[in-house]
């Protein structure tokens, strides 16, 4: 997955990929305002890798996925080894390697996170904490990343999203609603 499987190298003309991911990584990123300019862009730090057990896991998942080619069943198909390389060899040589070449794989969560306790950002409705008229719906209210693909939990957090806000703006609500409103008035 070479710059994200935008560079394929022309000399291969079979072959296999292998992907090696941390799941449920220890490190955590950050996103922060630059300023109190709404144009300007958030400072987002992935912090990747920061934490020594996220790396550990990396690198025993490429020593496997090693192992698993290496294998009676595959090795007739395995090629030469195209990335990291058979030359890369040791924790100290494969650490150097995913140091410089490691990536995300688009599914970041938690910048928004959704509960009670003084980290969370918005409510059980999605509402922002402290604000009116404010909802987050989307990935980033998840507290912690899932082990998959976040596109369905994405989907039923919108589908879910949806379904409060018309019923929050049904006929009923705004009937409920206005009754309170002149209760209080009162």
């Amino acid at each position: 997955m070479e710059d994200h499987g935008r560079k394929l190298s022309r000399n291969l003309q079979y072959g296999f990929t292998i992907h090696v991911c941390v799941l449920r990584p220890n490190s955590r990123g950050r996103v922060s305002l630059k300023s109190a300019s709404p144009t300007d862009d958030p400072e987002i730090e992935l912090n990747l890798l920061e934490k020594q057990a996220d790396m550990d896991c990396l690198i025993l998942g490429v020593k496997r996925v090693r192992e698993i080619i290496q294998s009676p069943e595959l090795s007739r198909y395995a090629g030469v080894e195209y990335l990291p390389g058979s030359d890369v060899q040791g924790d100290d040589g494969l650490e150097s390697y995913i140091r410089n070449n490691a990536n995300h794989i688009y599914h970041p969560v938690g910048t928004c996170k959704m509960g009670v306790d003084d980290m969370a950002v918005v409510d059980n409705r999605l509402k922002v904490h402290g604000l009116e008229g404010l909802r987050v719906v989307d990935a980033s209210i998840m507290p912690t990343l899932i082990s998959g693909n976040t596109n369905a939990p994405a989907i039923m957090i919108a589908e879910k999203a949806a379904a409060m806000i018309l019923a929050e703006h049904s006929p009923k609500a705004q009937s409920e609603k206005s009754s309170v409103t002149e209760e209080v008035a009162v």
